[in-house]
């Protein structure tokens, strides 16, 4: 039994870190993070815009530059009641101008921003709405938007999409009450980067944006693998349990082999003619061991030779004390009579080998054979039948 504790160890600790390692795959599976800019994803084609499109009073916006990053400056007029600029993503297809993208599996945004001066800017999402929008009229687009704050260092920004809110003026505009939050993230048509009514007036800003990406989580992945580590662990334990029984099977049937009580009887070194006393005692328990009055003083006082003598012989012969030679013979017996009567009834068989506790029988026939004595008879009879 220790090698297979010892084997079952090892793997329970492999099998610990397979767990771990498909966990860790599917954790890292989960994490979704989608490039727009400046790698592009294939399933996400867009196209860039500005507005103005060309300078409005003293309203401008000019790119400077998309390649690695978006480099862009624009001047707001201090005399326009609204001022307004933006640099946007456009999603496309190549059968019209315009695409409705589902972003579901996506729970926010994430850029790396530059702005100089520092500004406020807001990120912009443009989804349908069936009550209004009309795709060849960017204008009836539903608006939501989150501010933000950028300086001369890059920052890394994350925006949430549940952070998003539709302005009043456009629910405003449209006929919508104020509370009307929500939008269609299944049907968004692009995204924008907008100035705020906190950017600077009558001053050259300048933007510089890179590392455009859209992130979420497919919890579906972790599941996955949770549940592969639970069918590993499953198969794992049913099939330890059955190596289990089957050890244990073959570990009681050879300990009954070695440890019948005739077998045990002859391997005694008695030598009447040398040593009567050690003849008297081996030969007086292993005939009364199944008498429950049988003690250590009655063996003294029937043999007439003292404790410390007794104990010294079983000692001697055996390496066991009077106690446990006792208990040795009479759970021998046990284990002989579970195997060979099918019909055997534990409690009677307590009885017959001279124990009156059947509590305690039980207790001493775990130690001794790793398993009740019911589990013993149905494991070595099973075992007899294969």
């Amino acid at each position: 039994m220790l090698k297979f504790y010892r084997n079952a160890a090892l793997a329970f600790l492999m099998l610990l870190l397979l767990t771990a390692l498909i966990i860790a795959v599917g954790v890292v599976k989960s994490q979704l993070s989608t490039s727009l800019f400046p790698k592009r994803d294939a399933t996400l084609v867009w196209a860039p815009a500005i507005e103005p499109s060309q300078q409005e009073n003293k309203t401008v916006l000019n790119v400077k530059s998309e390649v690695g990053t978006i480099d862009y400056e624009f001047f707001l007029d201090p005399d326009a009641e609204f001022p307004y600029t933006h640099y946007s993503f456009y999603f496309i297809d190549s059968a019209q101008p315009y695409k409705l993208v589902d972003l579901t599996r996506y729970s926010n945004v994430s850029f790396r921003i530059l702005c100089d001066p520092k500004n406020v800017l807001l990120f912009v999402l443009f989804s349908y709405d069936e009550k209004v929008t009309d795709p060849i009229r960017p204008v009836t687009r539903r608006v939501s938007s989150s501010a933000f704050s950028c300086d001369n260092q890059w920052t890394t920004i994350t925006i949430g999409f549940d952070e998003l809110d539709t302005p009043h003026w456009w629910l405003d505009r449209y006929g919508y009450e104020f509370s009307d939050q929500g939008y269609q993230l299944h049907k968004t048509m692009g995204i924008a980067f907008v100035n705020s009514l906190q950017s600077p007036l009558n001053t050259l800003s300048h933007v510089r944006l890179t590392d455009v990406k859209l992130e979420g989580t497919a919890p579906q992945y972790i599941y996955v693998a949770v549940l592969i580590s639970l069918l590993i662990w499953a198969l794992f334990l049913i099939g330890l349990f059955r190596r289990y029984i089957f050890v244990l099977t073959v570990d009681i049937r050879e300990k009954v082999r070695l440890d019948q009580p005739l077998l045990a009887y002859k391997k005694l070194s008695i030598e009447p003619q040398k040593d009567k006393e050690k003849s008297a005692l081996l030969r007086l328990m292993a005939t009364e061991y199944a008498n429950p009055d049988i003690s250590l003083e009655s063996v003294t006082l029937s043999l007439g030779i003292n404790r410390t003598k007794i104990n010294e012989i079983l000692k001697e012969e055996l390496a066991l004390t009077f106690t446990a030679y006792l208990n040795k013979l009479r759970l021998t017996e046990a284990a002989r009579l579970l195997s060979e009567n099918e019909d055997a009834n534990v409690s009677e068989i307590a009885y017959l080998v001279g124990y009156n506790n059947v509590s305690y029988f039980n207790k001493l026939f775990k130690n001794e054979y790793g398993c009740t004595p019911k589990t013993f008879k149905t494991l070595y009879q099973s075992k007899e039948e294969t």
